[in-house]
């Protein structure tokens, strides 16, 4: 007897002994059930999609939409090692979100819900996969977080990546900028903006860091008009370069100095000396939250959050 039939012949004799819906026992019964995080391959997860039997998922059988005719559930199958009943769409999604990594793929299981979800991780990617529909989702790397990231190169959620340190903060400007410009065709208009590039500054003021993100979005994300000229035949690239190139660090600058006033008026006083009320605030070299550079801590290693803002 497989280990998916006897999960499901248990779960039906309590039913029959208690007289409750399926589907909360089942739910029960997964969370018993440790998760021992035993990591498997991609390609033994796909070898259990391509063999495993189609079954009908555990939800269905207990849910009211059962009844509705026409309704069906995606085809499913039960995986041993997810421990849940997944649609093989699911699945085929994930190994495509993973080809660049190969069928060698390490993974392992986070959390699973038998009635809605199963959080797969694989290396620093997170993934959210549907049960109950042949969808899937990235999500933020922070563990348990459900949120998703900011977009593909700043991969953590709003509220985590407030939390990075500054070198990581470079980091994903770095690749955000450079994905940018190309996407863009390096025209100089279409360089810069965007909503990741706001939400880095903004998390880098809490390191007081915006202007060195600032300076990778514009380093990263622009040709440098000093040495177009020097390729380009076109005698007005070099002066657009230089228009967008001051356009888009004025953005950004302002975007710094706006999310620095509302860390200030956030904190009701200053987290080392107690300080009250903290007066009005221009972009220095210590974060806002604090009332001078003197009461601001010193920066720790790269790999750890720098200093807490107030959400």
């Amino acid at each position: 007897m497989t280990q998916d039939r006897k999960r499901k012949q248990t779960v039906r004799a309590l039913q029959q002994l208690t007289g409750r819906r399926y589907t909360p026992l089942a739910r029960e019964d997964a969370v018993r059930r440790p998760q021992t995080g035993q990591p498997f391959s991609l390609g033994e997860l796909l070898a259990e999609c391509t063999s495993a039997p189609v079954t009908v998922p555990a939800w269905f059988l207990d849910c009211d939409a059962g009844g509705e005719p026409g309704w069906e559930p995606p085809k499913s199958f039960f995986s041993e090692l997810l421990g849940v009943d997944v649609p093989h769409g699911t699945v085929l999604e994930l190994a495509g979100l993973l080809a660049q990594t190969g069928l060698g793929t390490r993974c392992r299981v986070e959390s699973a819900d038998p009635d809605h979800r199963a959080l797969v991780v694989a290396g620093e990617r997170r993934f959210d996969l549907c049960l109950t529909q042949e969808r899937i989702d990235e999500c933020c790397r922070q563990p348990t977080c459900l949120s998703m990231p900011v977009g593909e190169d700043v991969v953590w959620c709003g509220e985590h990546l407030r939390r990075r340190s500054l070198p990581e903060l470079v980091h994903m400007a770095h690749r955000l900028a450079t994905t940018t410009v190309q996407d863009a065709d390096y025209e100089p208009e279409r360089c810069g903006g965007g909503h990741g590039a706001d939400r880095l500054v903004k998390a880098a003021v809490a390191h007081a860091g915006s202007e060195t993100v600032i300076k990778t979005l514009i380093g990263s994300g622009f040709d440098d008009p000093d040495h177009v000229a020097e390729w380009s035949w076109d005698d007005t690239l070099e002066m657009r370069l230089r228009h967008a190139i001051d356009r888009e660090g004025l953005r950004l600058r302002n975007v710094a100095q706006a999310e620095a006033e509302r860390v200030r008026q956030a904190t009701d006083a200053c987290p080392t000396c107690g300080t009250r009320p903290l007066l009005p605030f221009r972009l220095t070299d210590f974060p806002p939250q604090y009332c001078s550079r003197r009461c601001a801590p010193k920066p720790v290693p790269a790999g750890t959050a720098v200093w807490s803002v107030s959400p």
